[in-house]
């Protein structure tokens, strides 16, 4: 899959004006799921500011395909990222904190963003603790509705399983090229079977693309650590499939999560694959999307009749990122969802919202001290010290428009949310 960035370094090389800085930085994470340290990337909104502390950014996290890890990921698209005609293609990146954490281990091709004895806990590694980084040092909000999920390949399917399983910190899922019905064999299975010759038994050594995807994938749903391999596949020596070692995969299985999430609570989803396909990837996304109608969950799918698993990503990126962002865009904070659940006993809310001429507190109110209201411009337009929560907060004499209400406790802790005035 290293092709994948080859393509764009050369794609974008073709059509580079001028470079100039860096986009992206690189961060630690000491990862409590995998006892070690990650690095990460990030990259800041146009006119991010650490010091203003009022202004808040919509977060879109981006997980990388196998064979790859995110420098790779990184040192492939940093090149072209601020010459103008980049900047028309992905405008809206610009406008997001874009997270690109690292997904690659060892032994093989990457850990498909999952718990496994063999690769360690990377599904709790990006749900729980890269979540949370993100929460407390970027500028960013506590609600849902502005965080999203993306990525290619083992990312589509990382990223839509995330998404599938934690719907409560996600308001928007894209996943491009993505294997959405794991345990789908009949398509790729011939492929896999001739990688080792052409009659049985077949000995299933890692060697050949698809052959190296499926130790990848045993190794995050069917580990078997301290073995040669250590890994249990799905597929006999006789060229038949193991419904034992399959019954493990499903378990992983992102076409199943659906009837768990039901869509509830609602989230955007979006889904790509090209025809051509390598990894003949586009049967199971139609499965999958046909799941999705099935149980009435609106959603869009995009099937390229053109596209392949390397070259389409240069159509699909844009098209993912800004589908997410036009849903984070016009989604309304509901008070009611925070991104860590662990914070809402001490969390300051505020309702209605939109409210039309004053607002009420929830939460532990009583040991709110301070309001402070601001515009979009950053002008402190209201303040109350000790405020009288029993009637309400009167905001009758602001006009029309979207404020940013800062609550303080006794504490020290501040929530700061969006607030529309009607």
């Amino acid at each position: 899959m290293k092709k994948i960035y080859l393509f764009l370094t050369v794609m974008f090389g073709l059509i580079s004006i001028q470079v100039s800085g860096q986009y992206f930085q690189q961060r630690t994470l000491s990862s409590k799921a995998l006892q070690q340290n990650k690095t990460y990337y990030v990259g800041l909104p146009t006119g991010y500011n650490e010091a203003d502390t009022i202004t808040k950014y919509p977060v879109m996290i981006f997980l990388h395909g196998a064979s790859v890890n995110a420098t790779d990921m990184v040192n492939s698209l940093e090149p072209f990222l601020s010459n103008f005609l980049t900047k028309l293609l992905f405008d809206k990146l610009f406008k997001v904190i874009f997270i690109i954490p690292d997904g690659s281990c060892e032994p093989y091709k990457g850990s498909f963003y999952t718990n496994s004895s063999l690769y360690g806990n990377y599904e709790d590694y990006i749900s729980k603790d890269l979540v949370a980084e993100i929460a407390s040092k970027y500028h960013t909000f506590n609600h849902r509705e502005k965080w999203s999920i993306i990525g290619h390949s083992m990312g589509g399917y990382g990223a839509m399983k995330i998404a599938l399983k934690y719907p409560e910190k996600f308001i928007g899922v894209s996943s491009l090229s993505g294997p959405l019905n794991i345990t789908y064999f009949q398509d790729i299975l011939p492929i896999l079977l001739a990688e080792h010759g052409t009659t049985p038994p077949y000995d299933i050594t890692y060697s050949g693309s698809v052959s190296q995807l499926v130790y990848s994938m045993a190794g995050a749903f069917s580990p078997n650590s301290g073995a040669t391999p250590p890994v249990i596949l799905p597929v006999n020596p006789d060229g038949t499939i193991n419904p034992t070692v399959l019954g493990m995969w499903e378990n992983y299985n992102p076409i199943n999560l659906i009837k768990e999430w039901k869509g509830n609570p609602a989230m955007a989803v979006f889904t790509y694959c090209g025809d051509l396909d390598e990894f003949k990837l586009a049967t199971p996304n139609q499965m999958f999307s046909d799941t999705l109608t099935k149980y009435n969950l609106p959603h869009t799918y995009v099937e390229d009749p053109n596209g392949d698993h390397v070259s389409s990503l240069f159509t699909s990126l844009p098209q993912g990122i800004n589908f997410l962002y036009h849903v984070m865009d016009t989604a309304q904070i509901r008070i009611t969802t925070v991104i860590n659940p662990a914070l809402t006993a001490n969390t300051l809310n505020v309702y209605p919202n939109p409210a039309n001429d004053r607002f009420f507190v929830s939460g532990a109110t009583d040991n709110l001290r301070h309001i402070v209201i601001h515009n979009l411009s950053g002008q402190n337009v209201m303040q109350m010290e000790n405020p009288v929560l029993s009637q309400g907060i009167d905001i009758g004499k602001l006009v029309k428009g979207i404020y940013f209400v800062s609550l303080k406790g006794t504490n020290g802790n501040t929530s700061t949310m969006k607030l529309i005035k009607n």
